[in-house]
């Protein structure tokens, strides 16, 4: 795949797995064309990088890579440029996931109820419910969640700079432990840690992730914000799958006539269906994942899903009726 930061024809040329060829390539561009993309080789385009070399095993890109020198000849002589995040990190997993939760469930419920031969009014007071509903359990659930782990990653935080302060020896000595657990020798362990330690906030974070298993806490982070976007984002998606009852509601008349339910069902099962698809390759491209087959797995998930609703609904109709 080509990348954003870097020459499609670099791309290209690594993905044939030739290093010579990739390098050929950029020095043959021609800057003052404007043939390299004009922005400054920023973190972010160096991880994407590492990873495209990675996955094609290019040694020698990778080296480059992590010289700064040969990395900016790599992408040209360009001026400073400050790119805007395209979205918060901390918003993208209750976004993406409580869009996949919001249609997923809803998708379910309308499923059952078509399968149950409920209503069209029924079907959509059974689906609104369930939308506001689990929006609020899963908004007010990310909320608590993300605050209870920030109080506890602060709190072990507090606790590790207290030790650190009144006991540096028995800290300094655990530390070494770990190191040795690793496979460090004791020597080793000792030379790095009476280093670090002198760094006392590093050193506390350090021993957050080494000794107790914990990222140090982000205090950019917003729970209540990250409950928000949950709430909104399972609202949004959850109500996909009634559109199409709502619409042909308002335009049909004939709410309770058996085409105008196969109709709507066939429109949610589109509307559902193209969705998870979208879904499927956003969230591919945060978790690095081939975005076909993220599309298709969240595909075959609602599908599943939506066929055990309907299978469940239409046994139990039988059965009572």
């Amino acid at each position: 795949p080509a990348l954003s930061c870097i020459p499609a024809a670099l791309g290209r040329s690594s993905l044939r797995g030739s290093t010579s060829r990739a390098m050929s390539a950029v020095a043959t561009l021609d800057l003052e064309a404007g043939s390299v993309p004009q922005e400054r080789p920023t973190a972010e385009c160096k991880k994407e990088a590492a990873q495209l070399a990675f996955q094609t095993g290019d040694t020698e890109l990778s080296r480059k890579i992590h010289d700064p020198a040969e990395f900016a000849k790599l992408l040209g002589s360009v001026p400073t440029h400050e790119e805007l995040k395209a979205l918060d990190g901390s918003m993208v997993k209750p976004l993406v996931f409580g869009g996949l939760d919001g249609i997923i469930t809803t998708f379910a419920v309308v499923a059952g109820a078509i399968g149950a031969n409920l209503t069209p009014a029924q079907v959509l007071i059974m689906g609104f419910a369930n939308v506001i509903a689990d929006a609020f359990s899963m908004g007010f659930g990310e909320y608590t969640s993300g605050k209870a782990e920030m109080e506890y990653a602060l709190g072990e935080r507090r606790r590790e700079e207290w030790e650190l302060e009144n006991y540096p020896e028995g800290e300094m000595k655990e530390m070494v432990e770990v190191y040795k657990a690793k496979g460090i020798s004791e020597e080793d362990a000792c030379t790095v840690i009476q280093i670090l330690a002198k760094y006392k906030d590093f050193f506390v974070d350090h021993m957050m992730v080494q000794e107790l298993g914990l990222l140090p806490p982000d205090m950019e982070e917003n729970p209540a914000k990250q409950g928000l976007v949950m709430f909104t984002a399972f609202v949004m998606f959850g109500s996909i799958p009634l559109l199409g009852f709502m619409i042909l509601m308002a335009v049909w008349g004939k709410a309770d006539a058996a085409e105008f339910k196969s109709f709507a069902f066939g429109i949610s099962c589109a509307l559902t269906a193209m969705t998870l698809l979208v879904l499927g390759g956003v969230k591919a491209v945060y978790t690095k994942q081939p975005k076909l087959k993220s599309s298709l797995m969240m595909l075959a998930n609602g599908a599943v899903a939506g066929f055990a609703a309907w299978s469940i609904g239409e046994g139990l109709n039988y059965v009572f009726n």
